[in-house]
């Protein structure tokens, strides 16, 4: 089985504030262009696939119609990322076992962080996401935070505490039980190998796909040959003039 893994797409009701910056038929015709040139069987997208942080869910759905009915395609796996773990449907991890055993784990990769992670963390996390939202009342309040967000968007869009090495020790740990673990959540595409009790193992992270950024993992799952894919937005017939193999 050939698979596709997405993640931290953001999607948002695309006003200033965002970080989607995609045109929801452009992003279909880009996923649909992947399908096709590497013959893809299932695409996952590994959390964080809408921002529900800032939005409500039945705003996001309003403005990106034509996403929300080509995500019903059941070829389509969702799991949950810490921006949409409120979410109706998504899953908290997926795994592929294929023929000979081997164990592809795939997850957003936020329980390495301590307010995702522990169980005091997410009750102070859920507790600030419920602030929010009473805080959505204010129209001043509101103003206020998204200048507040749209300032650290401008900054790093890869937070400080992202960036570090306390998701490859995370994923390291995963290893021990696993042959492949795909994360997400750092925004940052990586590749790692390494070997425990003389079988090689792989830690990847499948990046982002938000700021018109097109990033993400296409994997074998019988023979774990896989190829990372980094591109910002590009035509249809430049894709196809791309050379891939997996």
């Amino acid at each position: 089985m050939i698979i596709l893994v997405l993640s931290d797409l953001h999607i948002d009701p695309r006003d200033s504030f965002g970080i989607f910056q995609w045109d929801e038929i452009d992003l279909i015709e880009q996923i649909e262009t992947m399908k096709a040139l590497y013959s893809i069987d299932k695409v996952i997208f590994n959390g964080d696939t809408f921002e529900l942080l800032k939005y409500s869910f039945n705003d996001i759905s309003k403005a990106n119609p034509a996403l929300m009915e080509y995500f019903k395609n059941e070829d389509f796996i969702f799991i949950k990322g810490n921006h949409d773990i409120v979410n109706d449907f998504g899953l908290l991890y997926y795994r592929i076992i294929n023929s000979q055993g081997q164990i592809i784990h795939i997850e957003h990769g936020h329980n390495a962080d301590w307010f995702d992670g522990t169980r005091f963390g997410r009750t102070i996390s859920k507790f600030g996401l419920s602030l929010l939202r009473r805080m959505s009342y204010s129209k001043f309040l509101m103003k206020l935070y998204f200048q507040i967000i749209d300032f650290d968007n401008q900054i790093s869009h890869i937070p400080k505490r992202n960036n570090t090495i306390k998701y490859l020790t995370y994923a390291l740990k995963l290893l021990k039980e696993h042959d492949v673990v795909i994360l997400a959540h750092t925004h940052k595409l990586e590749s790692h190998h390494t070997y425990y009790l003389n079988k090689k193992k792989r830690y990847l992270n499948s990046g982002s796909c938000s700021l018109g950024r097109f990033q993400g993992i296409v994997m074998d799952t019988e023979t774990l040959k896989y190829e990372l894919i980094k591109e910002n937005k590009f035509s249809i017939k430049e894709l196809y003039q791309m050379p891939y193999a997996i």
